[in-house]
């Protein structure tokens, strides 16, 4: 080490020579590595979604799963089915506002600055939406009318929001290291 210093102290001058040669940050961008494309993170996200969205259909086709509606001899619970029903209609629509307000701010970014890449998101995020609209056509009206059934559908919204959170992000990110 102390030759290392020895060395630094005698030969000051080529040290405090601030300007690198002409060329030398083309060069070393060369030498970097490609930026890797991260579609395989968000088809694999999409792949999941739509999984969740398979496993949920099958799990509550299986015998025992409780019906959305109740027997005519069962008045007491009526009230319990009701309440939840309005529950489940609640939560629909704030996931539903939720993933809009952000589809909202990926078309204004778009439209601002057409980066290559946000066009594909913007697919993208349609293909959620249509995973959602089916989920709440076939799964949704089979799942039962209690806390599961609430649970569920959390799980599923909550992952169709996430996803859309991280096409947001990647769109973001899209534009500042254009603007760069």
């Amino acid at each position: 080490m102390d030759k290392l210093k020895n060395f630094i102290d005698t030969n000051r001058e080529a040290f405090e020579d601030d300007l690198l040669p002409e060329g030398h940050f083309e060069r070393f961008e060369q030498k970097l590595a490609a930026p890797r494309k991260s579609w395989a993170t968000l088809y694999s996200l999409c792949a999941f979604a739509a999984a969740a969205c398979i496993a949920l259909l099958f799990l509550f086709k299986l015998p025992g799963g409780t019906p959305l509606h109740t027997q005519p001899g069962q008045v007491a619970t009526g009230q319990h089915t009701c309440e939840v029903k309005e529950e489940i209609e609640e939560l629909r629509l704030y996931y539903n506002m939720q993933m809009s307000d952000i589809i909202s701010q990926m078309q204004a970014m778009y439209k601002q600055q057409r980066t290559p890449g946000t066009e594909e998101l913007l697919k993208e995020t349609k293909r959620v939406l249509t995973d959602n609209y089916m989920f709440e056509e076939t799964v949704l009206p089979t799942l039962p009318c209690s806390n599961a059934g609430l649970y569920a559908m959390n799980l599923h919204y909550s992952t169709s929001l996430e996803s859309l959170n991280i096409m947001l992000k990647q769109m973001e990110n899209m534009k500042t290291t254009n603007k760069k």
